[in-house]
């Protein structure tokens, strides 16, 4: 009894986590966390092309954010896979990147996977999306095409965020037709 309170601990153990009161309301707010996750990880519909997405962890990606029909995705993470942007704005697909996985022991960039530039059509946040093993080839085609004629503005926003876009960099075309060719 501590003043007029009667506290309840579990045997063996210390702290106010050990109160039983508290062990179960912290169950019940990491399962409602829990299911958030499961909600936001399963199959939804596009916005913009309304197809039915579904996710399997066999193509590539475990967050899937994108349509692999037409490639536009929702403005849903500020980091990969948190799930946890306001925004929840259309994303519309602009360009097409190769991830950096670091230099080699010569000093050499290595390249990484091919990733889809997309733009936030409410905020303007710039991100970028692992390319899916369903996605299409020409969609991924149509977006490089596309990126092609992309104004001066939207590239200088892109590459502010340290992302060069394929079509201005000859370097990374290579790769991006490669991953085409035989991905």
């Amino acid at each position: 009894m501590f003043g007029n309170t009667l506290m309840l601990y579990d045997e063996g153990s210390f702290g106010r986590h050990s109160c039983r009161a508290d062990r179960k309301n912290k169950g019940t707010r990491s399962k409602r966390k829990n299911n958030r996750w499961k909600a936001a990880d399963g199959e939804f519909r596009c916005t913009h092309c309304k197809q039915m997405v579904f996710t399997a962890t066999a193509m590539g990606t475990v967050h899937r954010n994108h349509c692999p029909h037409c490639l536009h995705s929702v403005h849903v993470d500020t980091k990969p896979g948190n799930r946890a942007s306001t925004c929840q704005s259309r994303m519309i697909p602009v360009g097409l990147t190769i991830k950096h996985n670091g230099f080699d022991k010569y000093g050499k960039a290595r390249c990484g996977d091919v990733m889809l530039v997309h733009h936030c059509s409410g905020c303007g946040a710039v991100n970028i999306n692992r390319i899916a093993g369903d996605v299409s080839c020409d969609r991924i085609i149509d977006v490089f095409e596309g990126s092609l004629s992309m104004d001066h503005a939207q590239k200088a926003t892109i590459e502010t965020k340290g992302i060069i876009p394929t079509a201005f960099n000859s370097d990374l075309l290579e790769p991006i037709f490669s991953y085409l060719l035989n991905g």
